[in-house]
Order: C-alpha cells, then structure tokens, then sequence
C-alpha cells in the first residue's frame, strides 16, 4: 500500500479567535492518525486567517474523508477545503 499527501484549508468560525489554540488542537486530533508534514497560517481578510495543513495517509479507500471528518467536527472548525492530493 502506498502513501498519498494531501493539503486541506481550515477556515475558523471566530476570525478573532488564536489560530494557533485551533492549530493545536487539530494537531492533537490528528497526530496518531496521520503523518503532518507542515503547517501555514495563511491570511483570508483583516483579521482572518486560515490554516493550510500538508499531511500523509495511507493510500486506501476514503483516503482524505476520515480526516476531513475529524476536523470538520473539531470545534472552532468552520470550513475545509482538500487543495491538493497526490501519491507520495
């Protein structure tokens, strides 16, 4: 089974929330899952920043749609966004 690598957009509810408490505990949600490669904070509008997260999964059935789900139910979570998927 091979490893693929992703990149997904986290956007938050509260623009005048810490991106870095929602950061922290995606990773804490997602660090016996999968493999993170690298995070960026990336800025929406004014205050508004999102989150741009590379990280590896197994190459299998549902791939990304575990972790999408993971985060999306993490409070704080707005919206995502898979921006890229590519075999490693």
């Amino acid at each position: 089974m091979g490893k693929v690598i992703a990149i997904m957009k986290i956007t938050p509810e509260d623009a005048n929330a810490p991106i870095g408490e929602l950061r922290q505990q995606i990773d804490q949600t997602l660090k016996e899952k999968v493999h993170i490669e690298a995070w960026e904070e990336i800025p929406i509008f004014g205050p508004l920043y999102a989150l741009r997260l590379r990280f590896i999964v197994d190459d299998e059935a549902g791939g990304t749609d575990v972790v999408e789900e993971i985060v999306r139910n993490i409070p704080g979570v707005s919206q995502i966004e898979i921006e890229a998927v590519s075999l490693l």
